[in-house]
């Protein structure tokens, strides 16, 4: 039986539609796969030949160049070498409970905060939110489940002046990362604003142990509404925060812990602002980098 031309040529058209779209299947997956892997490493710009899971942004070699701080040798600011701060006889007592960081602050990593916060690399926010959502996942491990129902989660907050300069503030970002880990009721913790910098301070870098702790004396204070916002997360939380002894648990965050005198200064306050709801605090801290 012999077909008709016109249909011959339908048929043929068809099939060749149906393969069309067959291998259209097949290659578009295999097209994004070679896309992704092919794409420049946010950090050394290498081209990432493999995938790395929750960090599609750098290749193998920087992201197992990552200084993660697994297992603090000081148990109250987390530094991962000897600590002669938090050994020192004689300080005054510090306003948070402890600090935990996600890297340690070496030369790369000082490169890449350099390009999130001062060269308007936004790419590295991202990645850096993904770090300190781990770090919160890694302290709630060492803590144990009681003591990691987090309230809610805030953050150093910052001048008028940087924030001109830089149009953010670093230490809310990576506060957002912190802020994506699991609360008591399964869904993400609160993020509060609940500071405010009352005066330009200048860079801490350059700065002695005791020029930092000077230099942070009123620096931070309470938000007018601060209470409030606190309160308002108490109200959705049953009204009280019966779960961990009637404490306020806070998780307070920044970018690199040095001293700790700006997180101090900020705990002081934010222990000020649980005391007004007639609750005591537990201030925890969480920065990126440890120095």
């Amino acid at each position: 039986m012999k077909l008709d031309g016109n249909i011959a040529k339908d048929s043929s058209y068809l099939y060749s539609e149906h393969l069309g779209r067959l291998f259209s299947g097949v290659l578009k997956p295999i097209h994004r796969l070679l896309s992704q892997t092919g794409s420049l490493c946010l950090a050394c710009g290498s081209r990432i030949s493999a995938q790395i899971p929750g960090y599609p942004e750098l290749c193998l070699s920087c992201y197992s160049s990552i200084p993660w701080i697994m297992q603090p040798r000081c148990s109250v600011c987390g530094r991962h070498v000897g600590c002669p701060d938090c050994s020192r006889t004689g300080g005054t007592p510090r306003c948070f409970v402890i600090n935990r960081s996600s890297v340690a602050y070496d030369a790369s990593m000082r490169q890449w905060l350099a390009q999130y916060k001062y060269r308007g690399h936004e790419a590295y926010g991202a990645v850096l939110a993904r770090m300190m959502a781990r770090a919160v996942e890694q302290m709630k491990n060492e803590l144990g489940f009681q003591k990691s129902l987090f309230d809610a989660v805030t953050f150093v907050p910052l001048s008028e002046a940087r924030w001109v300069e830089r149009g953010f503030n670093q230490a809310e970002q990576l506060a957002r990362g912190a802020a994506l880990t699991r609360g008591r009721n399964g869904n993400s913790l609160p993020l509060l604003n609940l500071l405010t910098r009352t005066r330009h301070t200048d860079k801490q870098s350059f700065k002695s142990r005791h020029e930092r702790l000077k230099n942070m004396q009123g620096v931070f204070q309470a938000l007018p509404d601060a209470s409030e916002r606190l309160a308002a997360v108490a109200a959705r939380s049953q009204g009280t925060f019966s779960d961990h002894g009637g404490a306020i648990r806070l998780l307070l965050v920044d970018d690199v812990y040095t001293t700790g005198s700006t997180i101090d200064a900020c705990a002081a306050v934010l222990q000020n602002i649980c005391s007004e709801l007639g609750e005591s605090g537990e201030i925890y801290s969480l920065t990126w980098a440890r120095s």
